[in-house]
């Protein structure tokens, strides 16, 4: 993690607190925390155990925030992660906290030579791609054909990663200050460190990097994807029974401290004390909530919405970031069978790559061998994502259905049993999936992101990097959780 802002928050430092807690208070503060996602969770809990009195609100009937683990109308106690599905090995604050909790993991089978593609309207296997990467058809050039789209992304941005790796603290601030003028597409089509690529190799790039929605955002952010996603080295793990495991196993000992249903409308804070005003989501009813301090943890664009008062308390910057900070739209679709067709084809955890309107599929990682089974039939972002949201539920199952129809063959529609659709950008609170830079954001919007506001606190994915990970919520809670325990 680029912990390029807060030095002070060593791997060593971050994982005795997850293990130890915070140091124990003599003066205990009261302290509402706003969202019950996971970046709250861990301040709640952390800032307790101190000894703080806490009060966690949270707009929807359930923790977890973006980890969300669909089960709902699934049978025979299946389900789907509508948020949140992959832990990588490197994530010890995440495998930290599902160890404390005694939480049992699989491995996430992310990728296999035996994953399927299906782009230009051909069908191969990725260790045939592999050995032809020309049969796919892709308009590429000369020097471009024999290579694969991995091939053809790392030798654009490796000499980027391999200068990062060498000393992430001290060598990011330099990426950023060269390279966080450049969106993905642009630094492709204009690389400044070697050859460009040419309009049929980011084609294909984008295709099977799955980013063929967002090649404006950031070349920074997408390359911390692919840092995760295309190292070899790195294993992927999922917990047994559901990811949404995670943000329950906080609930037993917050129990009392939570109050769902309460959608935070207006803070008001002045030099002593800070007041959070709520509406009740289902009665209406309206609450009042006083504190020494709050941890606002909901996504950022939402504050928008929510009045403050003084305005003047939250500064310019952080305005602007409230206005300005990218979230990306999200798009998954959970599809149930009476049989498991993909294993009779091979396909044990993985993923499938196409150009058609689901884009990317992944074939579940656990329960092998059982009869039925849910596939995440459909994952989209950004553009990709967006083209699902005009659609009912109804409309979107048949066409995710109609597109893995045309790969499998159409006897697969008589072994479906019941879909689910979640879109994040959809979602009143969420309004997106995670955070992903614009080009110049990071300096622009960054280092106002968690900056505290009076006896306001910041936290949530938004806040750290990588976004859009477990781990980087978690990081912002404790950090958080720090600085409120901190305060004088």
């Amino acid at each position: 993690m680029s912990n390029y802002l807060h030095p002070y928050l060593t791997p060593t430092l971050l994982k005795s607190i997850v293990d130890h807690g915070l140091r124990k208070v003599t003066n205990p503060k009261k302290v509402i925390v706003v969202g019950a996602g996971m970046s709250g969770l861990v301040s709640a809990s952390l800032l307790k155990q101190a000894g703080h009195n806490v009060t966690v609100i949270e707009s929807r009937e359930r923790v977890g925030g973006r980890v969300y683990t669909m089960r709902h109308p699934f049978m025979n106690g299946q389900y789907v992660e509508a948020g949140a599905m992959r832990i990588p090995n490197t994530h010890y604050l995440t495998l930290s906290y599902i160890k404390k909790f005694g939480l049992k993991v699989n491995p996430f089978v992310n990728a296999t030579p035996n994953d399927l593609i299906f782009v230009n309207d051909r069908k191969a296997r990725f260790h045939q791609y592999n050995q032809n990467p020309d049969f796919l058809g892709y308009p590429v050039l000369a020097h471009e054909k024999g290579k694969t789209a991995a091939t053809l992304i790392q030798v654009a941005i490796q000499p980027i990663v391999d200068f990062v790796n060498k000393n992430p603290l001290r060598n990011w601030p330099i990426v950023i200050r060269e390279f966080e003028k450049y969106s993905l597409s642009t630094f492709l089509r204009h690389n400044p460190l070697g050859h460009s690529l040419s309009p049929g190799a980011i084609e294909k790039v984008y295709v099977f990097s799955g980013v063929e929605g967002l090649p404006e955002l950031s070349l920074l952010e997408i390359i911390r994807e692919f840092i995760i996603l295309l190292n070899n080295n790195i294993k992927f793990y999922e917990i047994i029974g559901g990811n949404d495991q995670l943000p329950q196993a906080f609930v037993p000992d917050l129990k009392q401290n939570l109050r769902f249903s309460q959608k935070m409308t207006k803070i008001r804070q002045n030099d002593s004390s800070v007041t959070i005003q709520t509406v009740h989501t289902k009665t209406l009813e309206h609450h009042s909530y006083q504190a020494d301090v709050t941890i606002v943890t909901l996504p950022l664009g939402l504050m928008q919405f929510i009045e403050v008062e003084p305005r003047n308390s939250l500064s310019h910057y952080k305005w602007r970031a409230i206005r300005e900070l990218h979230s990306v739209p999200s798009t998954k679709i959970g599809l149930q069978f009476k049989h498991r067709f993909w294993e009779k084809h091979g396909h044990f955890g993985g993923q499938m790559v196409t150009d058609l309107p689901i884009r990317n599929a992944y074939f579940p990682s656990h329960d092998f061998g059982s009869e039925t089974g849910v596939l995440l039939g459909s994952y989209t972002w950004e553009d990709d994502a967006m083209v699902w949201v005009s659609m009912s539920k109804e409309r979107r199952l048949q066409y995710a259905l109609k597109n893995l129809a045309k790969i499998y063959g159409e006897e697969i529609l008589h072994e479906y049993v019941a879909g689910a659709v979640h879109s994040w950008g959809a979602d009143p609170y969420a309004a997106g999936a995670y955070t992903m830079f614009k080009p110049n954001q990071e300096s622009e919007l960054f280092p106002h992101l968690a900056t505290p506001e009076g006896r306001l606190h910041f936290a949530g994915e938004h806040t750290s990097v990588p976004h859009g990970w477990i781990q980087g919520a978690i990081e912002s809670g404790i950090r958080a959780a720090i600085e409120v325990n901190e305060r004088k």
